[in-house]
């Protein structure tokens, strides 16, 4: 399925407004749509889910290799993010709240699939989905699908977040509770990885 055609459509009842605005803190557009969605405005949660569906579609589907299992997800992803719109609380970036979400449910899908899930490659090659494929990176993506699945989920999670949506080394140890230097030892391991697979198929 195409996540740029991707459709998420849920009604959702009304929550009960909570007052959750962090002081000093410099509030985003998408931290003022969580606060519109915590007092119940429907078009807020449909703005959001339209502006980050996409996105979340495009992690789960790259982490799993399986559009259904993306789909779902991304649905569970938006169901938890508009029951705890009550209770957020804008301490950091909106990103690094949605993709710790993101990853907590990736990690229940992969212990409940049983089976490694997997990494790709960075700079224009994890983009693919974004662009246009001619029949030589077409094969190319093919081949390191197939990489991926050699790779542990905290490489492929920190590399994706790192090279797909431009998080910067701080905002992805936030997401997966751990230093900053540890997810550059990951990402840098994976990239090592990635580079003599394709050195070695090419």
């Amino acid at each position: 399925m195409d996540s740029s055609v991707f459709s998420f459509n849920i009604k959702f009842p009304t929550l009960i407004n909570e007052s959750f605005v962090s002081d000093d803190m410099e509030l985003s557009n998408d931290h003022l749509l969580m606060i519109e969605i915590a007092a119940g405005n429907q078009e807020a949660m449909e703005k959001l889910v339209d502006k980050w569906k996409n996105a979340a579609f495009r992690f789960f589907n790259r982490s799993l290799n399986n559009q259904s299992d993306a789909e779902d997800l991304t649905q569970q992803l938006f169901i938890k993010i508009y029951l705890s719109a009550s209770k957020y609380k804008p301490r950091a970036k909106f990103s690094t709240f949605f993709f710790t979400v993101a990853r907590n449910l990736l990690i229940d899908q992969i212990k409940k699939n049983n089976r490694r899930s997997f990494t790709n490659f960075d700079e224009g090659i994890l983009n693919f989905d974004q662009i246009e494929l001619t029949n030589e990176s077409k094969e190319l993506h093919e081949i390191l699908d197939i990489a991926m699945q050699e790779i542990p989920e905290f490489q492929r999670t920190a590399i994706l977040l790192r090279v797909q949506k431009d998080l910067s080394y701080k905002e992805i140890s936030d997401i997966m509770k751990v230093s900053e230097s540890r997810v550059k030892t990951w990402i840098y391991r994976a990239r090592v990885y990635l580079k003599k697979f394709l050195e070695e198929e090419f």
